[in-house]
């Protein structure tokens, strides 16, 4: 199913999110000319400094310059957030126009206009002589923090199939500023000057696994003591979320203790022989059935909707032992989001699988257009009959650049994040014009 046949087999559902989930699943490349148009600005966040390369080819780097979100207009104000998944074999191309802006194309067909996320002021800035992204990146509206780019998973060749976390930071070190383990005091300075910007409302932190302890400390004693320090740093914790592996009571109450409002224990694929095959390190040293009911007895402590484990939004289809039939495997990924959240969990839909050259499974072949769109309503639907009416609170529709969950709910969904509310409170807005108004009101902004 191409772009157009997905057009008219999903009618109901709105044109941009289509689009973003095929240019997710496919990448997209620059024309030279818009590559030349960004060379030399600073107010285009460009990629590099990330845990993954995000790269279906060569990995790209901060030097290179090249825009790392896209808006897409979508008739409001700011536009549908896209990552950019660098392909050459993309039928996606970002194009200049004539008038200077920018524009999405399908082959030679315009997708829209589109215009990149901007830089904030302090990715000019150094602390101690080190680039200030290189501690902490920006995702539109979200701060990220890569606390430890290492992962023991790969010392013991057990890593998870899709992920290029340590093959990503050994080209990063060739090539950018790269710091392997974060200073946590040097972060917390860092995340306060961006806050200091008043343009961020989420902060996302993550790490590889430790097998061994790092520093005398164990896995939970390292990154709680991190944690630690951010908060102090930086006052008190904005919406924030922490990535780890499924951890034991003790260890989500050392955790849970540092006051991080959400955990994330990441189980990336909910078919038991898959998550065994996929993530042969996850399935050695905690397995399968521990994985989730550890995950289960997180929401003991954080509560309801506050424990978030990812998917890798396509890897159960990953060949030759995948599924391969698209409703299979949406089912397969449907029934596992079923479970967790009758069981408090609110799973993310998940991160589009991206297909990166450093991972164990570069070279497949994405999953069909009609999986994503499919796995997309499905999750939305169940969502809103478990009660839970928004996304995870640290995450929105201006920075979920790699995922389409928040997209769904704003479009589709009945919650008060969806375009229904706004409608609803009387926020009227006309994209030709560019203005909002309160309904029967006669003022614009």
């Amino acid at each position: 199913m191409d772009l157009y046949e997905a057009f008219n087999a999903f009618t109901d559902v709105e044109r941009c999110i289509i689009i973003k989930s095929d240019v997710l699943r496919l990448g997209l490349k620059f024309s030279e000319r818009a590559l030349e148009a960004c060379q030399g600005r600073t107010d285009i966040l460009f990629k590099g400094y990330r845990i993954f390369s995000y790269d279906c080819e060569e990995t790209v780097v901060y030097g290179q310059k090249v825009p790392y979100v896209i808006f897409l207009e979508d008739g409001t104000p700011d536009g549908t957030c896209i990552q950019i998944r660098s392909s050459r074999k993309s039928p996606y191309t970002i194009d200049v126009e004539e008038d200077g802006t920018f524009a999405l194309y399908f082959d030679s067909q315009a997708m829209g206009k589109i215009h990149f996320a901007r830089a904030p002021l302090f990715y000019q800035q150094t602390i101690n002589g080190i680039p200030m992204p290189a501690l902490v990146s920006a995702h539109s509206d979200l701060l990220y923090v890569a606390a430890n780019k290492h992962c023991d998973f790969f010392s013991q060749g057990i890593q998870c199939l899709f992920c290029d976390l340590t093959p990503h930071a050994a080209t990063q070190k060739k090539s950018e500023t790269m710091i392997l383990r974060k200073d946590p005091e040097l972060t917390a300075e860092v995340l306060k000057a961006a806050l200091g910007e008043h343009c961020f409302r989420h902060i996302f932190i993550s790490g590889g696994t430790f097998l061994k302890g790092y520093e005398g400390l164990t896995e939970v004693e390292w990154y709680a003591q991190f944690l630690e320090k951010i908060r102090k740093g930086i006052g008190c914790w904005y919406t924030a979320t922490f990535q780890i592996q499924a951890l034991q009571d003790e260890g989500w109450k050392r955790l849970y203790d540092t006051g991080i409002p959400s955990v994330q224990p990441n189980i990336e694929v909910w078919d038991k022989g898959l998550f065994e095959m996929i993530c042969p390190g996850k399935a050695k040293y905690v397995g399968y059935d521990e994985w989730v009911k550890r995950t289960v007895r997180a929401v003991d402590f954080w509560g309801p909707g506050n424990v978030n484990p990812n998917f890798v939004s396509g890897i159960e289809m990953a060949q030759p032992f995948g599924f391969k039939d698209v409703n299979e495997a949406v089912e397969s990924t449907l029934s596992g989001y079923d479970f967790l959240m009758s069981n408090g969990v609110l799973p993310r839909q998940g991160d589009f699988w991206c297909i990166e050259a450093g991972s164990r499974l570069a070279g497949q072949e994405p999953p069909p257009l009609e999986y994503f769109l499919k796995l997309g309503i499905g999750y939305l639907e169940l969502r809103e009959k478990h009660r839970f009416m928004t996304c995870a609170p640290y995450t929105c529709r201006f920075d979920l650049l790699h995922g389409t969950e928040c997209d769904f709910e704003y479009w589709h969904g009945n919650g008060p994040r969806s375009r229904k509310a706004q409608e609803a409170g009387g926020i009227v807005y006309d994209f030709k014009t560019k203005t909002s108004r309160v309904a029967g009101g006669d003022h614009g902004d």
